[in-house]
């Protein structure tokens, strides 16, 4: 005797959809390696704005230090701790561009190996989003070397304005690439 199942009770069948390939699929995961990247750069650049208003506030303290509290010493001692918190910020602004630095290899070298001029993200190729972040590491390392000289410099400087102006690169960063923080943020140049 077979036991055939009853009547009233309904079979259940599992339905699995099956993903069909589309020409668009990225089959290598260069998108998301892209992607990755790019927040891993998005980060970096966080940190760097960190570093950056860190050290705005200690050009300001130093300013003020010189300026209204040791009028005639040329390097008075409470200048000390305020420098070595400018080295400690100039020593993370440079692990930010160590950071970026390896991030646009590792695109520069991801668009050699992609095969197409296939776009990665919406119209972006490989090759343009390493080309951005090419520009915006050169732009950081020119911005990195003003802040060491002017960090090397600023406890020694007599020069009101002189000083003024250090704050001023500090804070607005000539050479940086203007669209960095919003290619980071949504992956795209304005330009």
């Amino acid at each position: 005797m077979s036991k055939t199942p009853p009547k009233n009770v309904d079979t259940v069948q599992n339905f699995v959809p099956k993903e069909l390939p589309t020409p668009n699929k990225d089959s290598p995961g260069v998108s998301k390696t892209v992607f990755t990247h790019i927040s891993t750069l998005h980060g970096l650049i966080n940190d760097w704005s960190r570093f950056r208003e860190k050290g705005v506030k200690l050009c300001r303290a130093i300013f003020a230090l010189k300026l209204y509290e040791c009028a005639d010493d040329y390097y008075p001692t409470q200048l000390k701790p305020l420098m070595e918190s400018m080295v400690e910020a100039m020593d993370g602004l440079k692990d930010v561009v160590e950071g970026v630095e390896v991030v646009s290899n590792q695109l520069q070298a991801l668009a050699k190996l992609q095969p197409s001029d296939d776009p990665i993200i919406l119209t972006w190729t490989a090759t343009k989003v390493s080309d951005a972040v090419s520009k915006i590491f050169t732009s950081m390392q020119k911005e990195f070397k003003l802040k060491q000289v002017i960090t090397e410099n600023i406890a020694h400087c007599r020069d009101e304005k002189l000083i003024d102006v250090y704050i001023s690169s500090w804070e607005l960063e000539p050479y940086f690439e203007p669209n960095a923080y919003l290619f980071a943020e949504v992956g795209l140049s304005v330009t």
